[in-house]
């Protein structure tokens, strides 16, 4: 029987990249804005180590912000934990043109593969903007995974696949050499609740998100977890004019978050994509020319 297994992984962006805030900030350049996600993700990065090695984790990491803190990337390197791609510009990926999906994918994969020396395997699309197209250049390219498929039609934001998929399945072939690894969902009766992380873990009380992610686990096997370092943020000031409901969506309960990422990484430990694909008898498609495997 497989042993279950908890994946933390964090979508590593900034605070002006979550798009509950692009309305309000107007279209400012990225570059005028305080960057936060460096002290962010060095917290993580603390908190993971606090575990002494019971938590190792996978980072999804936009191509724009390794480029401006590659010393950031490395540590994670240095820390043990997997690096994968959350794109290049946290574009929503289903609109994209295929040639500008493609120059996307590829700006991230090399900017993260040049800083650490090391494949880049999986994908996060940002908002899950999963779709046909995503997954045909993914395949092409060589990839080994993707996380990107949230099977929750009410969210707004979400992408589609045209092909039915069991989104409560731990890896499901989608394309030859490339499996989609779903966001998990807890059963409740005959409903399937998204229970993955993010919002949602900021929204759950911790007792009752525990309880989610132990049921899920001993249905599954397998818990697929996600947070993003601006979570962590409880000093973050919200845009003046921003609706009521996208500050709600953004900043509830982040208060409470270092304390609950510690009790959950503490209870669950955690393990990288990667190293479990690899412990379930999955192999990568290919191997990168000059860049070692680890």
């Amino acid at each position: 029987m497989t042993a279950p297994v908890f994946l933390a992984s964090f979508d590593v962006e900034d605070w002006f990249h979550a798009e509950n805030l692009r309305s309000s900030l107007a279209g400012a350049p990225w570059s005028s804005l305080e960057a936060r996600v460096e002290r962010n993700t060095h917290e993580l990065l603390d908190i993971l180590a606090e575990t002494g090695g019971k938590a190792r984790a996978t980072f999804f990491v936009l191509g724009w912000i390794a480029r401006r803190h590659p010393t950031l990337v490395r540590r994670m390197v240095a820390d043990g934990h997997e690096v994968a791609s959350h794109s290049d510009v946290h574009a929503r990926l289903d609109r994209l043109s295929r040639k500008a999906l493609a120059q996307d994918l590829a700006q991230a994969r090399d900017s993260l593969e040049q800083i650490t020396g090391l494949p880049v395997w999986g994908l996060r699309a940002p908002n899950f903007s999963i779709g046909d197209s995503v997954l045909d250049c993914l395949a092409e390219s060589g990839y080994w995974y993707d996380s990107s498929c949230y099977e929750f039609k009410a969210h707004d934001r979400y992408g589609r696949l045209s092909t039915t998929i069991d989104a409560d399945a731990a890896a499901v072939a989608v394309r030859p050499g490339l499996l989609e690894l779903p966001m998990s969902r807890v059963a409740i009766g005959p409903f399937a609740v998204p229970w993955s992380g993010g919002g949602y873990f900021r929204a759950i009380p911790y007792p009752l998100f525990r309880w989610g992610v132990a049921k899920r686990l001993r249905a599954r096997s397998w818990f697929m977890f996600y947070f993003h370092p601006w979570e962590l943020d409880s000093e973050e000031v919200p845009p003046r004019d921003m609706p009521r409901l996208l500050r709600r969506r953004a900043y509830t309960g982040r208060g409470r978050m270092r304390r609950d990422l510690r009790r959950l990484l503490t209870e669950f430990g955690s393990a990288r994509i990667d190293e479990t694909l690899r412990s379930r008898g999955y192999a990568p498609p290919r191997e990168v020319a000059g860049v070692t495997s680890p």
